[in-house]
């Protein structure tokens, strides 16, 4: 069910994954996590679930690499799969304001360059079509045996991309703005933005709200 009240004050995002997931538990786990990190820092930034991204098993492209071929989803292929789940929500209730939308997947992203024959991967990606803002972010790179360090990994990804969306650019503190060396890296940057990344996303979101009021 969509919220309703007070919707004029908050922004929504919507959320949906593509892939296959073995446990897709951790997919609601992620967005609810970040719901609740926008909710206790007074944030008015909402995941909405809009269910699965389907996108075909047509589109999947084997990825040469050193270990062998690895499959993979070019990423204009699910830029247009979320752009059209988003302009199909948005038809479907026309009365509620959304123009985001975040994707979460288990392949890889790659972009092939008809130039040189190569693949160029990408952790996460974002792109504007008429208006509206489509984000999306591969969990592969994230892997671990470890539940809880795979989901805390996803979710600083996640909250990476978002910041993007809402105009914020890499910074050097401690912070998920502040893109890593390494996984080692990454497990060491705290789960938030930093003071500076925080003042300035939330005037990026004061003005969106203030401008649709």
């Amino acid at each position: 069910m969509r919220p309703q009240a007070g919707k004029d004050s908050v922004i929504y995002v919507g959320a949906t994954y593509v892939g296959n997931f073995i446990d897709k538990e951790v997919i609601f786990d992620i967005f609810d996590e970040a719901n609740r990190y926008f909710k206790e820092n007074d944030l008015p930034i909402r995941f909405v679930y809009f269910g699965k991204l389907e996108v075909g098993p047509g589109y999947l492209i084997n990825i040469p690499t050193e270990e062998g071929n690895v499959k993979g989803y070019p990423l204009e292929a699910v830029i247009e799969a979320l752009y059209a789940k988003l302009v199909s929500e948005i038809q479907r209730d026309s009365s509620f304001p959304v123009n985001r939308i975040f994707g979460l997947t288990t392949f890889p992203l790659v972009s092939r360059n008809p130039y040189f024959h190569i693949y160029e991967k990408f952790l996460g990606i974002q792109q504007e079509i008429t208006g509206m803002r489509i984000m999306v972010l591969s969990i592969k790179p994230f892997e671990s045996d470890n539940l809880v360090l795979v989901k805390n990994r996803v979710l600083k990804g996640v909250l990476h991309e978002l910041g993007h969306g809402f105009g914020l650019e890499h910074c050097s503190n401690r912070c998920v703005m502040n893109p890593p060396r390494d996984l080692d890296d990454w497990d060491g940057r705290p789960l938030s933005y930093c003071s500076s990344c925080m003042r300035n996303l939330r005037s990026a979101l004061l003005a969106e709200i203030t401008l649709k009021k």
